[in-house]
């Protein structure tokens, strides 16, 4: 068979592959369009992306979630993900299913050629790559909808290889190669992954240097070195995403690292059981904490990786105890000696994601395994190995797992059968001399595996599923546009609802401001106000979406942001064993609008100045009259005196919003004497004001909302924003392409004619 040829019924089966392992895995009923990240949080996404580009307008700002953030500096929205143009072309489900089956044909493709470079047989990397692709860390997390993880997570087994390939030979095209996908992970939208991934490698790369390899030193620093190389290259191509990213993690609130902040998402003792056995009848693990790929990678996966005479397996065990070690948290010191010592790690939440790793290393530790010719005795202890680990996992379930999860049913006996079969024919693959006994063994424990894996993946596909459009959402809408409070002027009319009324994410698609958002950063100003403003403290661990006591406060908890639409309790929460959210129910109750008492911009002659925004939320929660003299920062200079000693009336002033987009607000006002404008808007670093034309500073009042210093009279103010990082990206990425194109022209340049391909 020429190469062409056999090239091209590579890709053709990696490609049938693809859409077998997404259409079953996701395809059947609940499938991953129903996933709660999905519809919550990237669907809202797509669509508002979509909309701003088909319209000419990038879209910086997202003036509907969580009373305004950026959008483009979100890593998940992920606009700088170049497959991800394809949401302009088709529907946003379309895509994702076609963007779905590229990442995981891209998954095999680095299976494959990891497997070659591993030195495995082909068809061992091909039941590796299945255990990797249908375990639960991918088919959980895409059912929930967490597209950007599993699509980031793809790429693992490709840097894997090209990171390989750098530290046995360097050279510029393969630097250049491991930073283009480096860079392409991290725009994928999942940060954490990505992470993951660096960890992973670094430890894997120390791993094949280890002695007795030749040159240990030597290897090592060739290979972190060069991958260091590749990973600085690889965040200067992602700039124009990294650079405001980082600025929006500086306002977020997720800037304070603390050890029990990191160790909130770790996972318990009794969750790695799940390595042993899948869920069973119904769903205990969930998709943070499932880990199941098979019994094959967890018997063949040891014996695998007990050959440490082969530096790949010492860099594949070596990647598997750094995630196992980072997945568990403080449950072992030395998590406490990681969080010093490796850069990141602080800054992370749900370290449980790490144990994807642990998946990885122990599917291809059974590759290998069944790679290598193996003797009687081998074969006979991965037999008892396979049995006793079937019967132990739901043995150390019941004694570990607390109540109700220790009452569940594992199937011991199927378990058991199943164990018994992967085991058996695991260990004549390798034993079997005779070509055609082999093949028949080979046959047999690849049909085994994918049904047993096949079998697995219901309960793990049972994840918190919504409707494509909640009921109250459309109702909402209908109310808000009949009450005329929609307007002409195209400001989102402010809401109150908690997220068992509607998605909130949802103001993206229906246009209208919510005070809170599913986002895994919130502006800081904003998330300590809507908390402290109520003497409520805000989670340490579920810091994605707001505390749901706010809605315990009436329907309008805050006299500050213009809120039309809030949530009416008509009865008392009640509690529910059965409940997934910590044995709590909704409490029964309805939407209810009114006109807003509180204005949405308004104009004050006199300031009140407080040391920093903590104080002005400390000041507003004790009750400080803002509208009459709102709180500015003492190092805020302002083109008039601040002072406000008088307990005269306030002078009457007029302003009006005469445009709002989401990027620029236009108001004009009319002030009898020099006044602060104040807007019910999250400021951010990046808004700037003008001032009948002439540049004015757009200052932050009240802790979280925008102001700018007016005249007297009447006068035209307009608020832009421009990411202030944007652009330096932009010249970051451009240099660093540029000089990773050199690098790799000279080198083509002074390659010898006829010199082997690197």
């Amino acid at each position: 068979m020429s190469l062409d040829r056999r090239v091209r019924r590579e890709a053709l089966l990696v490609l049938a592959a693809s859409v077998a392992l997404v259409a079953v895995a996701y395809l059947l009923p609940p499938t991953f369009f129903e996933g709660t990240d999905w519809l919550q949080l990237h669907l809202p996404n797509k669509v508002y992306a979509t909309e701003a580009l088909r319209s000419g307008r990038l879209p910086l700002w997202n003036p509907y979630v969580g009373l305004g953030r950026p959008f483009l500096a979100d890593t998940e929205t992920a606009v700088f993900y170049p497959p991800n143009l394809l949401y302009l072309l088709l529907d946003p489900s379309t895509a994702l299913l076609v963007l779905t089956i590229g990442h995981y044909a891209l998954g095999l493709l680095g299976m494959l050629a990891l497997g070659r470079a591993l030195g495995l047989e082909r068809w061992t990397a091909w039941l590796a790559a299945a255990c990797v692709l249908w375990s639960a860390p991918f088919v959980a997390r895409l059912s929930a909808g967490q597209a950007p993880y599993v699509h980031a997570s793809c790429y693992v087994p490709l840097l894997f290889f090209l990171a390989l390939r750098l530290q046995d030979a360097f050279s510029p095209s393969r630097l250049a190669a491991l930073a283009a996908a480096l860079a392409l992970q991290l725009l994928c939208g999942h940060p954490q992954i990505a992470w993951v991934t660096w960890l992973g490698i670094g430890f894997f790369l120390l791993g094949r240097a280890l002695p007795p390899s030749e040159r240990p030193a030597h290897g090592a620093l060739t290979g972190l070195g060069g991958f260091a190389l590749a990973l600085a290259a690889a965040l200067a191509l992602a700039a124009p995403m990294l650079l405001p990213f980082l600025e929006l993690v500086s306002q977020g609130n997720r800037t304070a690292a603390s050890l029990a902040f990191s160790d909130g998402g770790t996972l318990e003792w009794w969750q790695w059981t799940s390595l042993a056995m899948p869920d069973g009848g119904r769903r205990v693990f969930t998709w943070e904490a499932n880990l199941y790929a098979g019994l094959l990678p967890l018997v063949a996966g040891i014996a695998g990786l007990t050959l440490l005479r082969d530096r790949n397996v010492r860099g594949l065990l070596a990647t598997g105890v750094a995630g196992a070690l980072v997945a568990l948290g403080t449950r072992t010191p030395v998590f406490a000696v990681l969080y010093v010592l490796v850069p990141g790690l602080s800054s992370l939440h749900i370290h449980s994601r790490a144990a994807l790793l642990v998946v990885f290393a122990l599917s291809l530790g059974a590759a290998l395994y069944l790679s290598r010719a193996g003797s009687l005795r081998r074969s006979a202890i991965v037999l008892a190995a396979g049995v006793g680990l079937a019967l132990l996992g739901p043995v150390a379930f019941r004694a570990l797992a607390p109540a109700p999860e220790a009452a569940h049913e594992p199937f011991p006996a199927t378990r058991l059968a199943l164990g018994a079969g992967v085991a058996v024919l695991a260990g004549l693959a390798v034993h079997l001399r005779p070509a055609r006994a082999t093949t028949l063994a080979r046959v047999a424990l690849a049909v085994l595996v994918l049904t047993e894996l096949g079998l697995a993946l219901g309960p793990a596909r049972r994840v918190w599923a919504f409707p494509v459009l909640r009921q109250g959402e459309p109702f909402v809408f209908d109310g808000l546009k009949r009450a005329g409070l929609y307007g002409n002027t195209g400001v989102p009319p402010r809401i109150a609802l908690p997220p068992w009324s509607i998605r909130q994410n949802a103001a993206l698609l229906y246009k209208w401001s919510n005070i809170a958002g599913y986002n895994a950063l919130t502006l800081d100003r904003v998330w300590v106000y809507i908390h402290e403003d109520l003497g409520l403290t805000p989670s340490l661990d579920e810091n994605t979406y707001p505390s749901k006591q706010i809605y315990d406060r009436g329907p309008y908890p805050y006299d500050s942001m213009n809120l039309v639409a809030g949530w009416q309790i008509v009865g008392p929460s009640e509690p529910s064993l059965g409940d997934e959210a910590g044995g709590w129910r909704p409490p029964p109750g309805r939407p209810v609008l009114r006109r807003a008492e509180d204005p949405r911009a308004y104009l004050a002659p006199s300031v009140t100045r407080v040391e920093g925004w903590r104080d002005a939320v400390t000041a507003m929660a004790g009750g400080h009259d803002f509208h009459r003299s709102p709180l500015v920062e003492s190092a805020t200079g302002l083109p008039f005196d601040p002072a406000d000693d008088s307990n005269e009336p306030a002078a009457v002033g007029r302003v009006e919003i005469t445009s709002f987009e989401p990027e620029r607000v236009t108001l004009e006002t009319d002030a009898q004497e020099p006044s602060l404008l104040v807007l019910a808007e999250a400021w951010y670093p990046g808004w700037s004001a003008t001032v009948d034309g002439a540049s004015a500073p757009c200052i932050p009042a009240n802790a979280w909302m925008r102001a700018v210093a007016v005249p007297a009279g009447r006068h035209q103010v307009e608020l832009r924003f421009r990411s202030r990082w944007l652009l330096p990206g932009a010249l970051v990425f451009l240099l660093a392409s540029g000089g990773l194109g050199v690098l790799v022209f000279r080198e083509r340049r002074t390659r010898p004619s006829g010199g082997l391909a690197t």
